[in-house]
């Protein structure tokens, strides 16, 4: 199964790999930028400025700022589609597999403050651009997650009712609001929610939740 399709971009003659890195540019740019002030308050010249383009790239690559904004997400939503994808390996326990797909993702969170940010932005906005992608993403994970859960149940490891929707949807919540409520839950811990210490026992939190729920 393909990752999420990437929005295609012209070809200029004896020029493609600068075009690459330029495309790429953009999109760390844009990034770090739509994280910082949402699609609505995020501009164009910004953008340039910090990727050292000329915004008329901008619009040759990707037509539109909101072009350029669902570019942004589906690059990121693509980022945990193959974390996840090469942490499963079917020669391991099922269990291993879970265990080792969720601290993908738990990480991949950890260290990417600008993909939790988007996520924030995208709930604020209504999910308008999300909306467009993470069904397509969803039906991805839920397709790598769906062999695990048959692997487990016929080896006898994982409950026979699992709904493996409802599951992947857990994860995800128990996951991000870690990092989405970050600022609010410091103020009830001494600890730094960041040090090593605190994301592992978050993380094995999750995890037994998971285990609990899905194995026999």
């Amino acid at each position: 199964m393909e990752a999420l399709k990437q929005t295609s971009f012209p070809k200029v003659d004896g020029r493609e790999q600068r075009s690459k890195e330029s495309r790429s540019r953009i999109l760390k740019a844009a990034t770090s930028i739509f994280a910082e002030k949402g699609p609505e308050g995020a501009r164009v010249d910004e953008i340039a400025d910090a990727a050292g383009i000329n915004k008329r790239m901008i619009y040759h690559y990707f037509g539109s700022k909101e072009n350029l904004y669902v570019e942004v997400l589906r690059h990121n939503y693509n980022k945990i589609y193959t974390l996840s994808k090469n942490a499963i390996d079917f020669a391991d326990d099922p269990r291993v597999n879970v265990a080792r797909a969720i601290r993908a993702y738990f990480y991949y969170l950890a260290e990417n403050e600008a993909h939790v940010r988007l996520t924030s932005w995208e709930a604020l906005c209504g999910g308008r651009c999300a909306g467009k992608l993470f069904p397509k993403f969803f039906d991805l994970i839920e397709l790598e997650f769906d062999d695990i859960i048959k692997d487990g149940i016929e080896r006898g490891f994982i409950r026979p009712d699992i709904d493996i929707r409802q599951v992947i949807l857990s994860v995800h919540a128990l996951c991000l609001v870690y990092f989405t409520r970050q600022e609010v839950v410091q103020s009830l811990w001494h600890e730094d929610m960041f040090s090593e210490e605190m994301l592992e026992a978050c993380l094995e939190h999750i995890l037994k939740l998971v285990f609990d729920g899905i194995f026999s």
